[in-house]
């Protein structure tokens, strides 16, 4: 019988989690000038780290096989995965050689196919010349909610640019970041444009299932456009209801929207939503574009009997976008994920058939960046 009692930790110490050393730190508020947050457009009405506004309906439109039926709000996905922090950055400039974080969560997802350094995780990268470098992710006992942590120390003084990734499963009820004393801290390089990309979808436009949150898609693509990313992707939950739609619709200036929930909804629930959800949109922002997703691969060819609602939903996706584009919608695209983003070799981008791990969301991310930049 195998002896599961050993600890790596006293095997490899490069396996140990120290306690943060807080002598010579000072703590700073992620929403607290100089520091600037993105990735929360309600923010500055509500105050708490939330995807959606805290006014919400008492009930949701949502369409199980095709067929209209009103949910309590509070059963609503959703909503209830909005206090995840997904796509939530805290950005500025330092000279500070070491970086540490003060954390309490709530609202966490623990997985047993998913690392808790991409669930439940920060991350932190600097800007190094025109590149962005990775310095690693928080460590912490995951059944503990509260936890304090030096991520990086040892970086060699200078001004930079610096990114902190929120948690793709976890909602964040306090947050410190931790700076050397002496450092100077200073507002960050402004993006390149400030109208924000709104990204809508699913459990893996959330993040699942990456191993720290810097390397989610929506991530990825914030730091390829210089960009705001605002991620909308609901584990499960993105069904296309109208009143998120009407939610979306309120975000200040967006640059462009992507719609990629339709691993979430069957053939039919995505024909009963998709028009309501674009007429939405469009009534807000005429001229904003809105590329239609369609699903990345599952197993394919290898399922003894294959899924064919992919291929129908990829062909709605595509009939839509020609029939709004011939009816005067010239702002409408289409993006086939399952031949542009996950190579010959797409499985090598999935941890379980569905969900993508690191690779796949390079690729994803990296494969329509290009098709976005064209659009803004």
């Amino acid at each position: 019988m195998t002896d599961l009692s050993h600890d790596i930790r006293s095997i490899d110490p490069r396996m140990v989690t120290a306690p943060v050393n807080r002598d010579g730190l000072r703590w700073h508020l992620p929403f607290e000038a100089p520091m600037r947050l993105f990735g929360f457009p309600w923010f500055e009405v509500d105050h708490v780290l939330n995807r959606l506004p805290l006014a919400r309906p008492a009930e949701v439109t949502q369409f199980p096989n095709g067929v209209k039926t009103m949910v309590s709000a509070q059963n609503c996905g959703a909503y209830s995965l909005s206090s995840n922090t997904a796509g939530g950055q805290v950005r500025f400039r330092t000279d500070s050689a070491r970086f540490a974080v003060d954390v309490e969560e709530y609202d966490m997802f623990p997985f047993d196919h998913f690392a808790d350094t991409g669930s439940m995780g920060l991350d932190i990268y600097l800007k190094d010349g025109d590149r962005w470098v990775a310095l690693g992710a928080t460590r912490r006992d995951p059944a503990q909610a509260s936890f304090s942590t030096e991520i990086a120390g040892g970086i060699r003084r200078e001004m930079r640019d610096v990114i902190v990734n929120l948690p793709t499963y976890a909602g964040i009820r306090k947050l410190f970041i931790g700076l050397e004393e002496t450092a100077h801290v200073e507002p960050p390089t402004p993006f390149t444009a400030e109208e924000p990309v709104v990204w809508y979808g699913t459990s893996i436009t959330q993040g699942g299932c990456t191993t720290r949150p810097g390397l989610a898609a929506s991530n990825i693509l914030s730091r390829l456009l210089d960009r705001e990313v605002v991620n909308q992707g609901y584990s499960g939950s993105g069904k296309g209801e109208p009143e998120i739609a009407e939610m979306l619709a309120q975000i200040p200036n967006p640059a462009v929207y992507l719609l990629d929930y339709t691993w979430n909804v069957g053939v039919e629930e995505l024909r009963a939503t998709l028009p309501t959800f674009l007429n939405i949109l469009r009534a807000k922002h005429p001229t904003v574009p809105i590329l239609l997703v369609a699903p990345t691969p599952g197993r394919g060819a290898l399922e003894i009997v294959p899924d064919k609602t992919h291929e129908e939903k990829t062909d709605y996706l595509r009939q839509t976008c020609q029939k709004r584009c011939a009816d005067g919608d010239l702002r409408i695209f289409f993006f086939d994920a399952y031949h542009e983003s996950c190579g010959e070799d797409f499985w090598e981008g999935y941890v379980d058939g569905c969900h993508l791990n690191d690779l796949g969301f390079y690729r994803l991310a990296h494969a329509i960046a290009p098709v976005v930049k064209a659009l803004l």
